[in-house]
């Protein structure tokens, strides 16, 4: 190929590669200093954001009346961020002065206003309800019952209780504004990366970012092809 056709075809690639070495610049360089910006933080929670980013929007179930939620794996109340679950919450029992939230394999103590107290193991036991005598009871596989007492100062009993109230079941809710999840969102980080990449426009994106490196590549063999001729 003559020097002049492979200058021309060298000039035109350019022109189309500088846009995209000007966003990688630009992007990269707002992600090599994201974390002293401030833009690591999952602050846009919108359905918008998720689905720019390519995230899945986090499924929120709970017991409002007791202000008890839980955000995928997580166990939220007005407190914040209680604990990692394990399943799905398998209901709430509520005292005088105390709540018990259980999951598959955890009992959690709680006060009224929701602060984490302590927990214990469930050991194949499940959360059942209350008794009569208004005491909190855990259900064995054999369908026995066993008896606790509302502070968890003791081990379960086995008890010849009348179950008489079942435990509170979480549903499809949404998160109240003044319960802080500070590890749902998305961040502007996350977006900026994935316009870096091209992944925000979808598999039309990943492509065409892959067609302009190869392009960068052709400009660079062929700047070096026109310098060695020139010299």
């Amino acid at each position: 190929m003559k020097t002049r056709t492979l200058t021309r075809w060298h000039s035109r690639i350019g022109i189309l590669v500088c846009a995209w070495i000007l966003l990688l610049a630009c992007t990269g360089l707002i992600l090599q200093h994201g974390h002293r910006l401030g833009l690591d933080k999952p602050l846009l929670t919108g359905a918008f954001w998720y689905s720019l980013a390519d995230l899945p929007q986090p499924t929120v179930s709970g017991a409002e009346e007791q202000g008890l939620y839980q955000v995928d794996n997580r166990l939220l109340s007005r407190q914040g961020h209680l604990a990692m679950l394990d399943g799905e919450v398998q209901g709430v029992v509520v005292g005088e002065e105390s709540m018990l939230v259980s999951d598959q394999g955890q009992l959690w103590l709680l006060t009224p206003e929701g602060e984490l107290v302590d927990s214990v193991p469930l050991e194949g036991l499940a959360l059942a309800g209350t008794s009569a005598a208004g005491l909190p009871l855990l259900k064995g596989r054999e369908g026995r019952l066993w008896q606790l007492d509302w502070w968890l100062e003791a081990k379960p009993e086995l008890a010849e209780a009348t179950l008489v109230q079942g435990p509170v079941k979480f549903t499809q809710a949404s998160l109240p504004g003044e319960i802080e999840d500070s590890h749902s969102g998305v961040s502007v980080e996350r977006l900026i990366l994935a316009l870096h990449s091209g992944r925000i426009f979808g598999p039309l994106g990943e492509w065409l970012m892959s067609a302009v490196a190869l392009m960068a590549i052709g400009i660079a063999c062929t700047g070096f092809v026109i310098w060695g001729r020139r010299r």
